[in-house]
């Protein structure tokens, strides 16, 4: 069984020096008068487990304020008996070491072996009203199965992203040819206009000799263009190839350690087999680099050659026009028009590649797409899955749902923004957006310029519709919307009585938690809390707005259940806590002399009298109750 075995504090500004708590197993309630650190102790606990606890500035305030230049030291337990030290100091991330080796080893390691389930106060109430709050605790239950769903969904969002960097590169280069290709729209006829207007005096043979001498010049451009291509792909290629060898050598140096894994044996064989294996593609590349690097030296003398020629080349054919000095006028235009029908060929060529390439890189987002949403299925099958278990856990008396990409915000917020600039009143038309259409079927209604399908689900008329399209078409907006996840929704209802007439009596009736009470939201949450994990549990105040008697009637039982199969660490002022749930460890804090100590720790038998004097209100006011009551 997990289990925190210990929190020792040095040097604490709040608590007196060498302060220490040895926890139970099982149940353990921290208890005292206000302000003798409780709640801090859960914080300093909360914050050597978690090494970005000081980004929140609530927290970093705590241990500043309470802890300043002292050091925290928990001592830990994981399933397989392995004990470890953590040691938290202010300012610092926290150090782990395993206690009988000594060996330092990561927090996201430790993690990996350990994990506390900590809710400070107030938290029990704000997951019922907060849907990413719901979802991180249904979560707990399938915690590594979502981290790596979500990371395979983050790559996938990379892709999504360097792939539509490639097509809005690629189609702004198409708007831009095909605006190009308006100046040359009659060159053609142009061209064959200049040829009948051929002077007279310019006979055919000097005719025919002029159109060879300016097609060799396309031909010559044309062999520049490739020369240049072969020194570019050259080029690339050898940048790419260092790269690969660049990022295989800089992964071999931060995956070297195979120390640190406990089956040594196995992971040096896998290690070896990667060093062969990439070591031989390293050695392969630096031996096309070197060849790359002779080609490029070759062919950048060929092409000095060629440039050489072509400018002999060149030469003769000015000299050739040279003899048309008469007609100056009509070669000149003559070889400008011919030029241009050439640009136009290419122009033309770039775009005929420009779709197919488009075609391919529209190919592969497709694909991208399909696998996001075959791994947001996959996520929410997974919950869904947990949450069937979950109710028949609860047994009816708190019911969990899930909606598929419910939880919008973000698709909402990337709404906002692609459409704010436009002039419609987008407020009005998110909402239906949002319902009706998922964030990829809703770019693809926009990438389509499905002018009809949009009018029907905005609630549009034709006009708005291609507003909207106009407005979004080929924006950076659409594609992150394209490439969004939205979390699924989870939803708590607590199970409620009836109200009305018989018939509605006896129907089951439940109301959402955020629809709830602050006491009912506690009641619909904490049951589940208790049923996501076996981590060790630690609450500040569990029975903040419930009322004694569903303490007395449910949750001492469910505590009774949990603490068989986890270790649970609550901070309370109620009695019925500790001595209904017969408590195996419990301490008081006491503050006195500025500095907050423990007074007395120990079974209930132990510490009955502080229970009664302190949680109570003394012998006394127990006793007039009683009798009280009694009567």
């Amino acid at each position: 069984m997990k289990k925190i075995k210990s929190i020792s504090l040095k040097g604490s500004s709040f608590f007196e020096d060498n302060f220490s708590i040895d926890f139970s197993e099982k149940l353990n309630c921290l208890m005292g008068g206000r302000g003798t650190g409780k709640s801090t102790l859960l914080y300093f606990i909360h914050a050597t487990l978690n090494s970005e606890a000081e980004e929140d500035s609530f927290i970093a305030n705590i241990l500043k304020a309470n802890l300043n230049n002292g050091t925290i030291q928990l001592v830990l337990e994981d399933d397989e008996g392995k004990s470890y030290e953590v040691i938290k100091t202010f300012g610092d991330e926290p150090q782990a070491q395993t206690l009988n080796s000594k060996r330092n080893i990561s927090m996201e390691n430790l993690m990996e072996n350990f994990e506390c389930d900590i809710y400070p106060a107030l938290k029990i109430e704000r997951i019922g009203i907060n849907s990413k709050d719901r979802l991180e605790l249904i979560d707990k239950r399938i915690r590594t199965e979502v981290l790596l769903i979500k990371s395979e969904i983050k790559k996938l969002q990379i892709g999504l992203k360097q792939n539509a960097v490639i097509i809005r590169g690629e189609n702004a280069r198409v708007v831009q040819i095909n605006e190009q290709l308006l100046n040359y729209k009659t060159v053609e006829e142009d061209l064959k206009r200049q040829k009948i207007e051929k002077p007279d005096d310019i006979n055919q043979k000097e005719q025919e000799e002029f159109e060879k001498a300016d097609l060799n010049e396309k031909i010559r451009n044309s062999e520049k263009r490739y020369a240049a291509k072969v020194v570019q792909k050259l080029n690339d290629t050898q940048v790419n190839l260092k790269e690969v060898n660049e990022d295989i050598q800089s992964f071999l140096s931060t995956n070297s350690d195979a120390k640190a894994y406990l089956n040594k044996e196995i992971l040096l064989g896998i290690k070896s087999e990667l060093e062969n294996a990439l070591g031989r593609i390293v050695k392969d590349n630096e031996s096309n680099i070197k060849l790359i690097t002779n080609a490029t030296s070759k062919v950048e003398i060929l092409v000095g050659k060629l440039k050489t020629i072509h400018q002999e080349q060149q030469s003769e054919f000015v000299k050739l026009k040279q003899k048309f000095d008469k007609h100056k006028e009509y070669i000149n235009k003559y070889n400008q028009l011919s030029k241009k029908v050439e640009e136009k060929s290419i122009l033309q060529k770039e775009i005929t590649e420009l779709e197919g390439k488009r075609q391919k890189v529209r190919t592969q987002r497709n694909l991208l797409v399909n696998q996001l949403n075959e791994k947001k299925k996959e996520l929410f099958t997974l919950r869904k899955n947990i949450i069937d278990e979950l109710n028949k856990e609860l047994a009816g008396s708190v019911k969990i749902t899930l909606t598929f990409g419910g939880i919008t915000e973000e698709y909402e917020n990337h709404l906002r923004n692609a459409l704010r600039g436009s002039n419609l009143r987008y407020n009005a038309i998110i909402p239906y957006i949002v319902e009706n259409l998922t964030p990829d079927k809703f770019a693809s209604t926009i990438h389509n310029k499905d002018f009809e399908t949009l009018k029907k689900i905005a609630q549009v008329d034709e006009e708005r519709s291609k507003s909207i399209i106009e407005a979004i078409y080929e924006s950076e907006e659409i594609y992150a919307i394209e490439s969004l996840y939205s979390e699924d929704l989870p939803e708590f209802f607590l199970k409620v009585d009836a109200k009305g007439n018989t018939e509605k009596k006896q129907k089951e009736n439940y109301k959402k938690s955020d629809e709830l009470s602050t006491g009912q939201r506690c009641t619909t949450v904490l049951p589940i809390v208790f049923a996501v994990s076996d981590n060790p549990l630690l609450i500040d105040q569990p029975e903040d707005n419930l009322d004694n008697k569903y303490i007395s009637d449910t949750i001492h039982k469910i505590i009774r259940e949990q603490k068989k199969k986890r270790q649970l660490i609550f901070i309370t002022h109620n009695p019925n806590i500790p001595v209904l749930s017969d408590a195996e460890h419990n301490v008081f804090l006491n503050y006195d002399d500025k500095k907050s100590k423990v007074d007395v720790s120990g079974e209930i038998e132990t510490v009955k009298s502080n229970i009664l004097n302190l949680l109570e209100g003394g012998k006394d006011a127990f006793e007039t109750r009683r009798i009280l009551y009694d009567n």
